[in-house]
C-alpha cells in the first residue's frame, strides 16, 4: 500500500473498531466476535507503529474502553485502569523482552504468569478494611459505580482479612486499599441462566463474558444476585510493601481476595512458554472461560522506568491463545471441481494465523452463500476455524471497502475441461456436465484409494496425477491392473517403491462392504451412510439389487440420498465399473455389529491415547452407533480426548453427556 492507502486504511479501521468497541463495552452486545475485533485492533496497532505520523489522540490504540453508561454514577479512578497489548506468538513475546531490556538493561527478577480471565474488569475500594465502592473500567479514567451489584458476589469479601498481615500492613489497610480483578461467570452458571432464558422465551446470552457484563450492569441488584457471579483478583494497587507482582498476589490471598491457583512465577520466557502450553491444554477443562496468559515483569521497581505507551503498560502484556476467528483480506475466489462434478468456490486469503496454524484458503460453501453474505474479492473478511473444521469465511466487513472490490460470478463453463455447467434442481449446486472431466476422474480416484475407502498406501494425489497423465489409469478399476514394470519408469519410483505399491494394491482387494460402498463415491454417501447401507443389505449382491422402496425404509437415509443411491445403481456405466472391480479380484466381506450403541449419536473431539480418529469412528460404527460432526441436543455422548476443540465447550454449555476414552470402552463392554 502507498502512504495514502495506508492513511485511508487506518481511518477505516478506527471507525469500525470504535463502532464495535462501543457495542461490546458499552451496550454489552456484539456483531462480530472478540477474536475478530482483536484481529482488527492488532492490524491497526501494527500499521500505526510502522507509520507513527498517522497516530491520532482519538485512536482506539490510545484509549482503553468506551464511555460509561449514563444510568450509573460515574467514578473517577485515582490510578488509571489500563488495558494490555496483545501478543499472539512466542516471537512477539521475545521481541517485547528485547524492547524492555533496551530501556532497563538491568531488568531482572523473572516474570509472573497468570491466567487471563474472560470477564469484566472492576476496581474495589476498601476503607478501614470495608468495601465501600466498586467500579467498572469505563474509559480507564472514569468508570461506573456498580457497588450494589458487586456486593452480591460471594467471592468478594465485604471486609478484608487482616490477621495474616504484619503490623505495618495492618496500619496501611486501615486506610484506603484498592484491589482490581475480573468479574466472571462459570460455564455451569452460564448454562443454567441460558436454560432459564429459553424457558421464559427470552434471548440467550452469547457467551459467559457477555452474561457477566450484563449482570454487573443491572440496575436492580436482585437480578445481579440471581446470577452467581465470581471474582478473581489480579492486582493490588495500594502499596502494602510488596516488591514483586508475585507478592501482590500473595497479599491478595492474605486479604481474602481470590487469586487464580494456576498463576506461577517464571524465571525466563521459556518457563512462560511452558506455562502457556500447560494452560492451553487445560483450557477446555477449566470451569470458566479464559483467553490467554498475562505476562508481567515481576519486579515492581522497574514499572515506572518502563512506563506506559498509549493505553498499555510496557511491563505487562497479554499472551493470547490462537484466535479461532480473525480478519484478513480476500485476494481471490478460485473454483474447484469435485469428484461428482460439483463446482466449489474457494477463498484465497492473505495468510493469517488462525487456531495455531497459518491459513491461506477457506471455504465459501457455495455461490448462494457468497451472495447472501455479500462477499467480494478484495474485501476484509472474518475467517473462522474451530478444531478440525475446515476454515470458512464467516462474513465480510463492507464498511472497510475502498470501492474497487469485485462481485464474484460463477463460471458457465468448467474451469478444467471447458464443458457446460448446469445447476441442480434445487438451484444450489453448479455441476460440470462432463462425466469424464479430468478433475472428476482425479478426485474420484483419490477418494477411492483414501483411508476410509480402499486405503492404498503410496497412492497419493501426485502419484494419481502422474498415472492419469501417463495413461496408465483412466478409472479406479485400472488401479488393480498396475504392474511393477508400469511403475518403475515413472518419476518418484524405484524398484522397491514400485513393488510396495503393487503389494499395497493386492492387499487392499479384500474390503468390508461399507468401505466398498463409500469408495464408489456415490453422491451424498459418506462413511456413516455407507455403513448403514452395508448393515441393511449385508452382501454386495443384495445392495446391487436394492429397490427404491428398500432404500427409503432405511433409518437415517432421506429422500435425496435414497434417490442418489438408486440412480447410481441404475447407471449402466457404474454397474460395469463395479463388475470390472470384482473381475480384478476385489472381494467384499460383510460387516459385523454388536449393536451395543444402536441408534446412539456420538461426537469425537480431541486426541485419544489408544485410537486414531478414524479407528474410534470405525469402532463406534461397528457397535451400531453413529458418529456425527455437529453439536446438537440430540447427541447421546461426546467423547473427549486430549486438547479438545470448541465442541467440548459447546457440549458442556448445553448440558450434553461428556465421556472420556476409558468410559467409551466401558460402554462397549456392557
Amino acid at each position: 500500500m502507498n502512504k495514502n492507502e495506508i492513511k485511508n486504511r487506518i481511518e477505516k479501521l478506527k471507525e469500525v473498531i470504535n463502532y464495535h468497541r462501543y457495542l461490546y463495552h458499552v451496550l454489552d452486545r456484539e456483531e462480530i466476535s472478540e477474536a475478530a475485533l482483536d484481529s482488527l485492533k492488532h492490524e491497526l496497532y501494527t500499521l500505526e507503529q510502522a507509520n507513527p505520523e498517522y497516530i491520532t489522540a482519538d485512536s482506539p490504540t490510545r484509549r482503553v474502553e468506551g464511555k460509561p453508561l449514563d444510568q450509573f454514577e460515574k467514578v473517577s479512578h485515582r490510578v488509571r485502569m489500563l488495558s494490555l497489548n496483545d501478543m499472539f506468538s512466542l516471537t512477539e513475546l521475545q521481541d517485547w523482552e528485547q524492547r524492555i531490556k533496551k530501556i532497563v538493561p538491568d531488568l531482572q527478577g523473572g516474570y509472573f504468569a497468570e491466567i487471563k480471565m474472560d470477564g469484566l474488569a472492576v476496581s474495589l475500594i476498601y476503607v478501614g478494611g470495608k468495601l465501600v465502592k466498586a467500579a467498572t473500567r469505563g474509559d480507564g479514567k472514569v468508570g461506573e459505580d456498580v457497588t450494589l451489584n458487586v456486593r452480591t458476589i460471594e467471592g468478594i469479601p465485604l471486609s478484608l482479612m487482616v490477621d495474616n498481615l504484619d503490623d505495618r500492613q495492618k496500619l496501611l489497610v486501615s486506610g484506603e486499599v484498592e484491589v482490581r480483578g475480573e468479574v466472571y461467570i462459570s460455564r455451569a452458571e452460564f448454562r443454567r441462566v441460558n436454560i432459564k432464558q429459553q424457558k421464559v422465551g427470552e434471548p440467550l446470552f452469547a457467551n459467559p463474558r457477555n452474561l457477566a457484563a450484563g449482570s454487573i450492569r443491572q440496575l436492580d441488584p436482585k437480578i445481579a444476585a440471581s446470577r452467581k457471579m465470581d471474582f478473581m483478583g489480579y492486582d493490588l494497587v495500594t502499596d502494602l510493601g510488596q516488591t514483586t507482582h508475585q507478592e501482590a498476589h500473595d497479599l491478595l490471598l492474605k486479604l481474602g481476595i481470590p487469586s487464580n491457583k494456576y498463576n506461577k512465577y517464571c524465571h525466563s520466557l521459556k518457563e512462560v512458554q511452558d506455562f502457556y502450553k500447560n494452560i492451553s491444554g487445560l483450557r477446555d477443562r477449566l470451569p470458566y472461560q479464559i483467553d490467554g496468559v498475562v505476562v508481567s515483569c515481576n519486579e515492581i521497581k522497574f514499572y515506572s522506568r518502563l512506563g506506559i505507551v498509549g493505553k498499555a503498560p510496557r511491563y505487562m502484556v497479554a499472551y493470547k491463545f490462537p484466535a479461532e476467528q480473525s480478519t484478513t483480506k480476500l485476494l481471490n475466489i478460485e473454483v474447484q471441481v469435485g469428484r461428482t462434478g460439483a463446482l466449489t468456490p474457494v477463498a484465497i486469503l492473505e495468510p493469517v494465523n488462525l487456531a495455531g496454524t497459518v491459513v491461506s484458503r477457506a471455504t465459501l460453501h457455495n455461490y448462494d452463500e457468497i451472495v447472501r453474505k455479500d462477499v467480494r474479492v478484495g474485501d476484509t473478511v472474518i475467517v473462522q476455524k474451530a478444531g478440525d473444521i475446515i476454515p470458512e469465511v464467516l462474513q465480510s466487513l463492507p464498511s472497510l471497502r475502498k470501492g474497487d472490490e469485485k462481485k464474484f460470478v460463477m463460471p458457465d463453463h468448467c474451469p478444467i475441461c471447458a464443458s457446460p455447467v448446469s445447476r441442480d434442481k434445487n438451484g444450489k449446486i453448479f455441476r460440470c456436465e462432463n462425466k469424464y472431466c479430468y478433475a472428476q476422474i482425479k478426485r474420484s480416484i483419490s477418494h477411492f484409494v483414501s483411508k476410509p475407502a480402499f486405503n492404498i498406501d503410496g497412492l497419493g494425489q501426485k502419484i494419481v496425477e502422474q498415472l492419469i497423465n501417463k495413461g496408465l489409469i483412466n478409472d479406479v478399476a485400472d488401479i488393480f491392473g498396475l504392474t511393477i514394470g508400469d511403475l518403475e519408469p515413472l518419476e518418484r519410483f524405484a524398484e522397491k517403491s514400485a513393488e510396495n505399491l503393487v503389494e499395497a494394491v493386492i492387499n487392499s482387494k479384500v474390503i468390508t462392504l461399507d468401505k466398498f460402498i463409500y469408495a464408489l463415491g456415490i453422491r451424498h454417501v459418506g462413511t456413516q451412510t455407507a455403513f448403514d447401507l452395508a448393515k441393511r443389505f449385508g452382501k454386495l449382491d443384495n445392495f446391487l439389487q436394492a429397490s427404491r422402496e428398500q432404500l427409503d425404509q432405511i433409518d437415517g437415509i432421506g429422500e435425496v440420498v435414497s434417490e442418489s443411491v438408486f440412480d447410481f445403481l441404475q447407471d449402466k456405466n457404474k454397474r460395469e465399473l463395479i463388475f470390472r472391480l470384482l473381475d480384478a479380484g476385489v472381494k467384499c466381506t460383510s460387516i459385523e455389529s454388536s449393536g451395543v450403541l444402536d441408534g446412539k449419536l456420538l461426537i469425537v473431539t480431541g486426541t485419544l491415547e489408544k485410537y486414531s480418529r478414524e479407528s474410534v469412528k470405525e469402532l463406534i460404527k461397528k457397535n451400531g452407533g453413529r458418529v456425527v460432526g455437529s453439536i446438537s441436543k440430540n447427541i447421546d455422548w461426546v467423547v473427549v480426548g486430549k486438547d479438545p476443540g470448541t465442541k467440548a465447550r459447546k457440549a458442556e454449555e448445553i448440558g450434553l453427556k461428556i465421556i472420556n476414552e476409558s468410559e467409551l470402552e466401558k460402554l462397549l463392554l456392557e
